[in-house]
């Protein structure tokens, strides 16, 4: 259609084309209207395709295209494998160092952990609660943390002035 609305140059003709076609009977294979029907038909012709498809020569050919599909999947496989191998033929020998087996440590496990815990916990609570020195040299001495808070009560955190 044009921008006008109304049919394009090429769109009449095909339409009288394609109305003369089927009124002649060209398109469809049948008579045009008013023309004489051809009765007469040939006995021995029924209308249809009598010969069946040939089932063994079909067989052979989905079998000769299975064997081809096997023959080109195993030529494949084979040729993988023969690349593979000269790819580990044209690596270098491993180490002795690279095929030692690797033996892991042995896991460092708690034969008693609540024992473990207990004794630890037990010599933290001593640390805090007693008296004791805190270098190897006796300069410097703990005292417990209830006695060090009655020491500090009641005094001032300033600096003495002199």
């Amino acid at each position: 259609m044009s921008e006008g609305g109304a049919p394009g140059p090429g769109l009449i003709p095909a339409i009288l084309a394609g109305l003369t076609l089927r009124g002649t009977g060209l398109l469809n294979g049948r008579p045009a209207r008013g023309a004489p029907a051809n009765t007469q038909r040939d006995p021995d012709d029924p209308g249809h395709e009598t010969r069946d498809v040939n089932v063994r020569n079909t067989a052979l050919v989905m079998a000769g295209l299975a064997l081809s599909a096997l023959a080109v999947v195993g030529t494949m496989v084979w040729l993988m494998g023969a690349f593979s191998a000269s790819q580990r033929r044209a690596l270098p020998a491993l180490t002795p160092q690279q095929t030692a087996r690797l033996m892991p440590p042995a896991p460092n496990l708690q034969a008693n952990p609540y024992a473990d815990i207990d004794r630890a916990r037990a010599e933290a609570s001593a640390r805090l609660s007693g008296y004791g020195y805190r270098d190897p040299d006796r300069t410097r001495a703990r005292i417990p943390v209830g006695r060090a808070m009655e020491l500090i009560v009641g005094r001032s955190l300033d600096a003495p002035e002199r």
